[in-house]
């Protein structure tokens, strides 16, 4: 069990930075009470139990690593549904189809307030896991929600006020993948040859216990930067492949890391998909940049490849300020090193490429598959059907007094400004501005800034500031990158649910540090 000198150690000694927020009139609170109870109507294809719970987990040799996690048992459904990762921290991964009922009764067994969200999915307010839903150790929220979300690949998280970083970083995530008949008709890689993988930096100690804030404001204003990569939770990670294409699904599941994504070799990478599932077609890139909750997907196909050889995915170095302002390299925490600590050619900290993964190929295989020139349709939106076509909101983001702010404003639990209540059915322009401000400190306040929408997928409309050729903006998506100096146009159809839900920044060190912001769906 994780003892408080060990919790005080994962999650930062004091809490440094964790803001709290008072409660605003003009959106009441919610009745909690009322949405943690089963519906009697409602008749789940799926029913699941998932509690976070304090575990030890073997990551290196020696001691295992103290961690919070999630742990799931299948009460209904198929048996393939639920999918347990018992040698890693990371929740289970669930898998659904499009227009399944879902039923997860959420206990919570850390010693501290939580709740889920569920990142990506089309979900009423009341199942989206809103701060204000919290709820003690020992307690049990119930979500009742059906899939509308295309297929795709989605995740889970905690969603605690100030908190949501350092539950994270300990642990708690998981995989929501969605199927449905237009993805299963796409003629992709499936069942082995369709791998989920998990990114994340961690740094350890010599005891293999997880460190992260250490109070720095500085280490803050960045977000948290670990000197270890791991991969489905695990360091070194090697993917053994046959001589055939591959659906490799990433996630970025650090708190604040940016990966700038290539094959060592030098080939192209090929996506198939982003945030909400496939791409009309395929598309080519040198690189590509996955901020902190963006997923890829990306056909791999090693068929020219020797048997026994190897290749990587690596991350190549960038400057944070690629669109103007001044110029930080993203780094690491140097001088932080334990029993976890990279070779010096292969340490996110130093600035140069690193390895996400190897790849070894082990088998042959003669059979041949090819790459489908179309795979799914998309609807576009058409930017004059916006009912703000002339007025797009506009939110600009910020570092401002250790706090991080939109529009100005940092995060009050159940406030909404008027430019954030929007009528439900309609289509809207926002935009988001990441304003560059110069040199030296005033440049450390240059942050990139991965903007997250609750509930939604968008489409990204435009981009000004442009740097590089690494963005994938086809596609649906729910969370987009912003870096120093960018301005990003989106259009999103609020349909459905009414209600409260959030925006905010997905480093997960700006969240807790306020740039977070409620936006409420009117009927």
């Amino acid at each position: 069990m994780i003892n408080r000198r060990k919790f005080l150690h994962l999650t930062g000694t004091g809490a440094a930075g964790i803001l709290t927020s008072g409660l605003a009139s003009i959106i009441s609170a919610p009745d909690v009470g009322a949405a943690t109870g089963e519906n009697n109507k409602f008749n789940p294809d799926l029913d699941i139990d998932l509690i976070a719970r304090e575990s030890e987990i073997p990551i290196f040799p020696g001691k295992p690593t103290y961690a919070w996690t999630y742990r799931g048992n299948l009460i209904k459904g198929d048996h393939t549904s639920l999918i347990e990762n018992r040698s890693s921290y990371l929740g289970p991964t669930l898998q659904v189809k499009k227009g399944q009922k879902v039923r997860i009764r959420f206990t919570n067994d850390i010693p501290e307030e939580t709740i889920v969200h569920w990142h990506g999915l089309h979900v009423p307010a009341v199942m989206d896991g809103h701060p204000s839903y919290v709820i003690p150790r020992g307690e049990t929220y119930t979500y009742e929600f059906e899939v509308k979300n295309r297929a795709g690949t989605y995740w889970y998280h905690p969603h605690p006020h100030g908190r949501t970083g350092p539950q994270v970083y300990g642990g708690m995530a998981g995989l929501f993948l969605v199927s449905d008949e237009a993805d299963e008709a796409a003629g992709l890689p499936a069942g082995q040859y369709d791998i989920p993988l998990v990114i994340q930096d961690r740094s350890f100690d010599t005891d293999n216990q997880l460190m992260y804030l250490s109070g720095h404001m500085m280490e803050q204003m960045v977000g948290f930067l670990g000197d270890r990569i791991l991969v489905n939770g695990k360091p070194d990670y090697i993917l053994p492949v046959a001589t055939r294409p591959y659906r490799l699904r990433l996630l970025n599941g650090s708190n604040s890391r940016i990966y700038k994504l290539a094959w060592k070799d030098g080939r192209p990478l090929t996506v198939i998909g982003t945030d909400g599932g496939l791409l009309e077609k395929p598309v080519q890139k040198r690189y590509v940049m996955l901020a902190p909750a963006e997923r890829l997907e990306i056909w791999a196909d090693f068929s020219t490849y020797p048997v026994d050889s190897q290749t990587a995915l690596v991350s190549l170095p960038f400057d944070t300020n690629m669109a103007g302002g001044g110029r930080m390299r993203q780094r690491g925490m140097m001088g932080r090193r334990g029993s976890g600590m990279l070779g010096r050619e292969n340490d996110p900290s130093n600035g140069d490429p690193f390895t996400i993964f190897k790849v070894h190929v082990k088998t042959k295989e003669t059979e041949r598959y090819p790459l489908p020139d179309r795979l799914v349709r998309i609807p576009r939106y058409r930017p004059e059907a916006a009912v703000n076509f002339k007025q797009p909101r506009t939110f600009r983001l910020a570092m401002q007094h250790m706090s991080g702010v939109i529009n100005g404003r940092t995060f009050k639990m159940n406030e909404v400004a008027d430019d954030e209540v929007v009528r439900m059915g309609t289509l809207e322009q926002w935009g988001f501005v990441n304003d560059a401000r110069g040199m030296g400190m005033m440049g450390m306040m240059n942050q990139p800034h991965p903007m997250h929408l609750h509930g939604k997928q968008f489409q990204v409309l435009e981009r000004q500031g442009v740097a590089h050729d690494g963005y994938i903006d086809e596609g649906w998506k729910d969370t987009v990158l912003v870096m120093p100096g960018e301005r990003v146009r989106i259009l999103v159809r609020f349909d459905d649910y009414p209600g409260l839900f959030l925006y905010h920044c997905h480093n997960l060190e700006h969240e807790d540090m306020g740039m977070m912001r409620n936006y409420y769906v009117r009927q």
